[in-house]
């Protein structure tokens, strides 16, 4: 029997390579002629990076940078064989980087991705380069990472918006000069690894979806949205940007806006990029089923997200797909048409603290189970 391991992380417990590894290990000690092939998995957010770079036998990397309430931070970016490198958002301004006290997007910065990017293209000298843009906690449009790049921004008398700007910060700017921004950024070739399609502003833009899950406030969200529509605006009026509606332009907060109206990024979706670097497809040959899962799945799990990609590609091939994630949320019985099976590793009334913590003997527990099940019935 064959068995394909393709999980997502789950946020706040255990990374991808974790999952892969504990299921991994309690079906080897239960079932001596299962092969188990791990493919760990991102989708722009954290651990996207790891995961490209060491399927393509590449070089991980650090360098300490603003986080997005400005504390140093220690950030990841990957070097791959090709000369070409991937970094995410998540490792220089991620919402993980900040205890759940101390978040608030109006006083997050993306400053920190800007000055990862900065240390990419003008000290590596890289001209190739995936972001992942998952897993933020900013709304600040994309200004903070743009002014580590050598951008600009002026309020209305002429004064200079003062780095690391945030999310408050954007409703000053009236004027933004790009002329600073280095040549080599110019030059590089850049790809946004996301799976977001929000535009940047409106009833499904980056405040009103985003910015709740972020820390903010019904009056938080609403200034946050002014703010953004602010700079959409002079964006279009400064010839800098045709739009501000494109799909994915709401992504990280207005990241996604930066990226591809200032810094002429392309949009890819980040399950797809990951699956084909990783040779998703090779793997599934021979395979009797694949296992994904992510830290809790629900209706908008069908909308894209990587557990959805893992089963359309599987379907392809005929080979069924078991979903086993963290909790399961509302509209989760959807779910179980696009899965041969859907499980949850929680069981009963927990806090998350006590879910979280149990989390590992839980993953070990269903693994064997699911081993057991596959066993007595082929799909």
């Amino acid at each position: 029997m064959k068995i394909v391991l393709a999980f997502d992380s789950f946020k706040n417990c255990l990374s991808s390579p974790e999952i892969c590894r504990i299921f991994k290990s309690a079906v080897e000690e239960s079932f001596s002629k299962v092969e188990v092939i791990s493919l760990p998995l991102g989708d722009g957010g954290e651990g996207t990076a790891r995961a490209v770079t060491g399927a393509c036998g590449g070089t991980m990397h650090t360098i300490e940078v603003t986080g997005p309430r400005l504390k140093k931070v220690r950030a990841e970016w990957g070097e791959l064989p090709d000369g070409s490198a991937i970094f995410e958002m998540a490792s220089a301004s991620g919402i993980e980087l900040v205890s759940s006290s101390e978040r608030d997007p109006v006083q997050a910065t993306s400053y920190g991705t800007g000055e990862l990017l900065r240390h990419i293209i003008c000290d590596c000298g890289i001209r190739r380069l995936t972001v992942g843009i998952g897993g933020s906690a900013t709304v600040d449009g994309g200004v903070g990472m743009l002014q580590a790049l050598g951008v600009r921004f002026f309020d209305g008398g002429g004064n200079e918006i003062p780095s690391p700007a945030n999310g408050y910060d954007i409703a000053k700017i009236s004027k933004i000069d790009v002329s600073a921004l280095p040549d080599e950024v110019k030059k590089t070739e850049m790809t946004i690894a996301s799976d977001v399609t929000n535009p940047l502003c409106g009833t499904n833009g980056a405040a009103r979806v985003f910015a709740p899950q972020k820390g903010a406030t019904c009056e938080v969200v609403e200034l946050l949205e002014k703010n953004l529509e602010n700079l959409g605006k002079l964006c279009v009026r400064s010839h800098l940007a045709d739009n501000f509606d494109s799909p994915g332009d709401g992504a990280a907060g207005g990241v996604g806006f930066a990226l591809r109206t200032i810094l002429g990024a392309k949009s890819r979706s980040g399950a797809e990029l990951v699956l084909d670097q990783l040779k998703f497809d090779e793997a599934l040959a021979g395979a009797d089923a694949v296992i994904t899962g992510e830290g809790c799945s629900d209706s908008q799990t069908l909308c894209g997200k990587l557990p959805a990609v893992v089963a359309e590609r599987a379907k392809k091939e005929r080979v069924p797909v078991i979903l086993l994630s963290g909790a399961l949320g509302k509209g989760g019985e959807a779910l179980e048409e696009e899965f041969s099976a859907v499980l949850a590793l929680s069981s009963g009334a927990v806090t998350l603290e006590e879910a979280i913590a149990a989390a590992p003997q839980n993953l070990r527990r269903m693994a064997k189970a699911i081993v057991s099940l596959l066993k007595i019935h082929t799909f």
